[in-house]
């Protein structure tokens, strides 16, 4: 089954759920089967370039990236609604607001569906936050990983040749220049992860346009979420599924 691929006609229903089926599934919603191909040869370029743990990661994720969302059918007031959300806690009876696309007479594909009364939301995967919080979250990731790739290769050298060894000009050159190739180096893979995860940031913008709601470019569900956790202790919720008030 194929991933949505949202365009700007989206509307907002309103209604109540009845005929409510939901499954969880395995899906790929990151990968294409040609950017699997290129995740593929880069992990091999990367292996070859002595990247043993970054080729490694990159074999794993062109060989197995799907990941468990809910699929769901209902209706809302006569109309067919579909569509994939990270987790569903609504049920039948529930009373909500969908962002979908009209693709028929009365037939839409649901991208989130937010509950009256308690705010809870379920949205599309990974469409959680707006532009600014996606790059904001890409370089502080890139920055920390970065950093920490590079820290354990230089801390088994220290123990093995001894914390002296850094007072030689060579040792410095050498820790200088392959930082310097290093950051270079994860700041392209960095920009490629963090544009490949652009469509998610449309999608959520879309999203949070639809609702009305304002500054969408810095909204991130995940934090509304911890800000306005009420009485819910469970793990999923502001992981699959999301509050916005």
């Amino acid at each position: 089954m194929r991933s949505q691929e949202p365009n700007n006609s989206m509307v907002l229903l309103r209604g109540g759920i009845s005929g409510l089926i939901r499954s969880r599934r395995s899906h790929d919603f990151v990968l294409t089967e040609v950017q699997h191909q290129q995740v593929g040869v880069t992990a091999l370029a990367a292996s070859a370039m002595g990247m043993g743990a970054t080729g490694i990661g990159l074999i794993g994720m062109a060989g197995n990236a799907d990941e468990e969302a809910d699929w769901v059918e209902f209706e809302l007031d006569g109309k067919q609604v579909k569509g994939w959300l990270w987790m569903m806690p609504m049920r039948n009876g529930d009373t909500v607001e969908v962002v979908a696309e009209p693709t028929g007479k009365d037939h839409y594909v649901a991208y989130a569906v937010k509950r009256h009364g308690d705010d809870l939301l379920a949205v599309y995967p990974h469409a959680t936050a707006g532009r600014k919080v996606h790059y904001r979250k890409s370089v502080k990731t890139w920055m920390w990983c970065s950093f920490l790739a590079y820290l354990f290769p230089a801390f088994f050298f220290v123990v093995h040749e001894g914390l002296g060894s850094l007072l030689h000009t060579d040792t410095q050159l050498f820790f200088l220049t392959t930082f310097s190739f290093w950051i270079a180096i994860s700041a392209v893979i960095a920009f490629r992860v963090s544009r490949k995860l652009m469509v998610f940031v449309r999608i959520a913008e879309l999203i949070f346009k639809t609702f009305g709601w304002p500054d969408v470019e810095n909204i991130d569900l995940r934090q509304t979420s911890k800000e306005n956790r009420r009485e819910n202790k469970l793990s999923n919720f502001g992981n699959l599924y999301f509050r916005y008030k």
